[in-house]
């Protein structure tokens, strides 16, 4: 069936760039986990100063993902001794890379409470990845980006992974995948986002009626792009 095939291939083509971010950030969250332990069998505590360590590896990620505008970790609530809030994110600057500071403060009005963030909850209370966007992240230097996190767990949660990519390299990848096929093609996310299509047809960015289903609203065929992305590949007769 020449529908299913196309679907399986864009499908396949949309995951693998996920998968790709998703393999930075298990290579992050296995280096949490290995110095967490090495500090642990020594009798010490894992800290602030042994997240800062992870600066390293947080560069390496960014500069081995050409979308990535930063790599982080945001660590669960009691991991560390010293405060209940902190999280290691560096990010691309003008000449460099540069460490992000937020207000951390709970007692301030403009605390950035990562603890209610959705991507933050979903590893927390429901041991998923999350990818989120494309948004604005006015906390982040108002940048524009996706945003892909994975939970860390050590026998307990120990918190969050996570990347940010930028839309105006990571969109074009996207529009890449969808190319090629006999059939006009439309990534949906969450709240029937229109997140990427290979044809004029649907805006970016604009919202569908419903989520996209195989026999309805005119789509031939729909698959779930999985990864806990809660993306669906829709495909269309060619206008």
């Amino acid at each position: 069936m020449v529908a299913k095939r196309e679907l399986d291939t864009l499908l396949e083509r949309v995951s693998g760039l996920l998968r790709e971010v998703f393999d930075h950030l298990e290579t992050v969250a296995g280096e949490v986990v290995a110095r967490r332990r090495a500090v642990l069998a020594e009798g010490g505590s894992f800290g602030v100063r042994e997240m800062a360590a992870l600066k390293p590896v947080l560069v390496e990620r960014i500069d081995e993902q050409p979308a990535a505008d930063g790599f982080g970790f945001f660590a669960a609530a009691g991991l560390l001794p010293e405060r209940d809030r902190h999280f290691e994110w560096w990010q691309r600057g003008g000449t460099g890379f540069v460490q992000l500071r937020l207000n951390l403060d709970p007692s301030s009005v403009d605390v950035y409470d990562y603890f209610e963030m959705d991507w933050f909850a979903a590893g927390r209370d429901h041991s998923r990845r999350s990818v989120f966007g494309p948004y604005v992240d006015y906390f982040g230097a108002d940048r524009y980006v996706f945003t892909l996190t994975a939970p860390v767990f050590d026998e307990v949660f120990l918190g969050v992974v996570g990347a940010d990519l930028r839309v105006n390299e990571f969109e074009p990848r996207l529009l890449r995948a969808l190319r090629g096929g006999a059939h006009d093609a439309v990534l949906v996310g969450p709240e029937q986002r229109v997140i990427a299509a290979n044809t004029s047809r649907w805006l970016i960015g604009s919202r569908l009626p419903r989520t996209p289903r195989s026999g309805e609203d005119g789509f031939v065929m729909v698959g779930e792009v999985g990864l806990d992305s809660d993306w669906v590949v829709a495909l269309a007769p060619r206008e």
